[in-house]
């Protein structure tokens, strides 16, 4: 029988756990060492998008670049071209396979002036205006280094930034503190950094706050570092997870081992209040084992709700995304199980005696102050769906940010550096316009004058601050000569496109043009600043404008094909599945809840009831970003899954209380006073325990991290409202006939027996 489990298993049970938690402690140790927040991480390989970069990168070569300046560092500085010996002499030691190949190429803006000079035929002064707004800054003079780096996963990517600022403190002789640097590579580091500096500190600083609070609320040392210690093993479970299956971290995957710890603390909590309550009736060594008969169905519905909102977020497109719903999903499960039978065993072997009398009495107040709210139902009920008619009327309004520089702390020298770039010397975040020609009609002065129109309306858009192809590099008696419908020379047409020919292995070698697939392409690079999803329609739209009337203009063939790629649409495309995968994975999350608690309750009507507290919080929460105006990033996002199964936690305990107090023979207010008087204490302790540590979380500079910390707090805040104010007043109504429905009045006298029918 259950009854005598923990007493004969505990042993075996920790001893197992103990011969585990090597392993589990090794997988979780190494989990880090495959990390991966690139620009490419964001959206699947068959993402249109994503196969458009993929394709622009086979045929134009890498696009992660470190662009390395200092103040005073203009085109005649010495320092530019020893760092960029440097960097060929570490390129060349990686051919030799010396080395690892961290770079591709690397260049310099005194060496793109003297190479347009020869190739343009034209002096100094021309060229630097050529590549102002590009590489050379405002003044003319301020400029870079820009070193292109090979495909790299996170640690490499750290391991080569921190060689290059290495390198330009020793090769060029400038002082590391006046270094400056950023770029994608760059940024991709940043992130990684300030990821694993907050989750080596203030995740620690909240298991903490999670560790005292807990102690506190249960009114036990010992209980409390019990349900911290198991939802720590449940957290490094779920690292463990994510590198023996074989995944990557990245900032949102991090987040999974911090989602279940949380979780884990809900299960552990509930179970510690089951576990009080039977060792006061039956005493202390029946008392796990009648707790996990109580408790095991309301934890197996929470744990199964809360897996299929994880499991909603698969749906999403963007891989970070869909892989915390995948990795969360799984860790959850497997906590469930950690909890149900870790927790038992220490309560069967170390019994904190001290806690059973102090955590059925501790917040008597609390409850009654709940119970006298029930009085005002109907109040209650009708303010309540009015927040959430506002909140939904607020959803229309949310808009996501997905930006990688916005996720930095504001102060952060990351940043510094960034601004320093965009004011000295130009915006890295580059936008690339491709002309696909496949045509042989079309001949190539009538491509290049087309590539020069488009690129001359291109640059005169606002967010445009410097722009390249293969105009820069040409002669410009060679550039504007297309066949605008005048009868020409066929003899000059044939001069200008041999000359155009006989430079087109200069601009390969650029890499504005490129042969690939039976087509030529034609480059179009912009440097762009404060691009945002808004500004991407509009900048599309330009771009298609922009083509047709420089065509119409010139009188020539259309390109094939006008392609808009980079790594900013990248972010851009990913930001709208952002959105709507956050709609799409909470409606599926609601729909496969409400048939989980359709079946828990025995009735579709009582579960559709039943899940009007746990919408409550993220309607009204998210509601209330889109009427601010506050974006709404990748961080914030997982809130709304992981709210809802903390949510449908609190609300299968309550009802399972409610059920079993009498069945129809009571009246609906006895009934809520009883659930209550069982369930409101530990409701408020799992809030307290985990709002507690996530407000830890809002207080650091990492804007994922930050917004998600903030937004699960205030989640949990509403979600507690919803649970002891919201759904007591709906079963204070008509709506308590539903609940309890063919249940046996024997079935349901569990305040009186507790766990004597085991």
């Amino acid at each position: 029988m259950l009854i005598d489990f923990f007493p004969r298993y505990a042993v075996r049970i920790l001893l197992a756990g103990l011969c585990l938690l090597p392993f589990v402690g090794w997988g979780a140790w190494h989990a880090y060492d495959r990390r991966d927040n690139g620009v490419l991480g964001w959206l699947p390989e068959g993402s249109p998008v994503t196969q458009a970069y993929r394709e622009f990168l086979r045929d134009f070569g890498p696009d992660e670049t470190i662009l390395v300046s200092w103040p005073g560092c203009t085109l005649d500085h010495p320092g530019l071209e020893q760092l960029a010996e440097a960097v060929e002499g570490r390129i060349a030691a990686a051919s030799a396979g010396t080395m690892p190949q961290w770079f591709a190429s690397v260049t310099t803006g005194t060496r793109l002036r003297d190479r347009i000079a020869a190739a343009a035929r034209c002096d100094a002064t021309a060229a630097v205006e050529r590549l102002q707004g590009v590489i050379v800054g405002p003044d003319g003079r301020t400029t870079c280094c820009v070193i292109t780096l090979s495909p790299l996963d996170d640690p490499s990517r750290r391991e080569a930034f921190a060689w290059v600022r290495e390198a330009a403190s020793n090769s060029a002789a400038i002082p590391p503190a006046s270094l400056r640097l950023t770029g994608d590579a760059v940024i991709g580091v940043a992130i990684d950094v300030e990821n694993e500096r907050t989750a080596g500190i203030w995740s620690n600083l909240a298991m903490g706050v999670a560790l005292i609070v807990a102690c506190v609320s249960l009114g036990s040392l010992r209980l409390g570092v019990m349900v911290i210690v198991v939802a720590g093993i449940c957290s490094i479970s779920a690292e463990a997870i994510v590198y023996f299956a074989g995944g990557t971290m990245n900032m949102l995957v991090a987040l999974v081992p911090v989602v279940t710890f949380v979780l884990a603390i809900s299960a552990a909590v509930h179970l510690a209040a089951y576990w009080a309550e039977e060792a006061a009736r039956h005493g202390l060594r029946n008392a796990p084992a009648a707790a996990v008969a109580i408790g095991w169905k309301p934890g197996f519905v929470a744990t199964l709700t809360t897996v299929l909102g994880l499991a909603s977020l698969c749906v999403s497109q963007v891989r970070p995304v869909w892989q915390f719903g995948l990795y969360g999903a799984i860790s959850t499960s497997l906590a469930f199980l950690i909890v149900f039978s870790i927790l038992p065993a220490l309560l069967q072997l170390f019994p904190p005696r001290a806690a059973v009398a102090r955590v059925t009495t501790h917040l008597p107040r609390f409850t009654a102050a709940v119970r006298r709210l029930v009085s005002l139902h109907r109040l209650s009920t009708i303010g309540c769906l009015a927040a959430m008619v506002l909140g939904a009327a607020g959803l229309s309004r949310i808009r996501t940010e997905v930006r990688p520089a916005r996720f930095l702390p504001p102060e952060s020298r990351w940043i510094a550096d960034l601004d320093w770039f965009n004011e000295q010397v130009a915006p890295f975040q580059t936008v690339d316009v491709v002309l696909a020609f496949d045509d042989p009609r079309a001949g190539v002065g009538d491509r290049a004058a087309l590539t020069q129109e488009v690129e001359a309306r291109l640059a005169s858009l606002s967010d445009v601050r410097g722009s390249m192809s293969a105009a820069t590099f040409l002669p410009d008696d060679l550039l504007g000569f297309a066949d605008r419908g005048q009868v020409r020379s066929v003899i000059r047409r044939g001069v200008i496109d041999g000359r155009l020919r006989r430079s087109m292995s200069t601009l390969i070698d650029a890499g504005m043009v490129a042969d690939a697939s039976n087509r030529q392409l034609w480059r179009i690079s912009l440097q762009v600043a404060n691009f945002t999803a808004e500004r991407q329609r509009a900048f599309e739209a330009a771009v298609e404008k922009s083509v047709g009337d420089a065509v119409a203009a010139l009188d020539v063939l259309p390109p094939a094909a006008t392609i808009c790629t980079g790594g900013v649409p990248l972010v851009i495309a990913a930001q709208h599945e952002l959105l709507d995968a956050l709609l799409e994975s909470f409606a599926l999350a609601c729909v496969t809840i409400v048939g989980v608690l359709a079946v828990f309750l025995r009735s579709a009507t009582a579960g559709v009831v039943a899940m009007i507290p746990n919408v409550l919080p993220p309607i009204c929460v998210f509601g209330l970003l889109g009427w601010l105006g506050q974006p709404l990033d990748v961080g914030g996002m997982m809130t709304a899954s992981v709210a809802l199964g903390i949510s449908v936690d609190d609300t299968a305990h309550l009802l399972t209380w409610f059920m079993r107090s009498g069945g129809h023979a009571a009246e609906p207010r006895d009934r809520i006073d009883a659930a209550l008087r069982r369930s409101a204490a530990p409701i408020l302790r799992t809030s307290l325990i985990l709002g507690s540590a996530f407000a830890v979380f809002a207080l650091c500079d990492f804007a994922p991290i930050a917004q998600f910390g903030l937004l699960l707090a205030s989640l949990l805040a509403v979600a507690l409202f919803g649970d002891l104010v919201l759904l007591p007043a709906l079963l204070a109504g008509s709506a308590a006939g539903l609940f309890g429905r063919g249940m046996k009045q024997d079935d349901t006298a569990d305040d009186q027996q507790g766990a004597g029918k085991l």
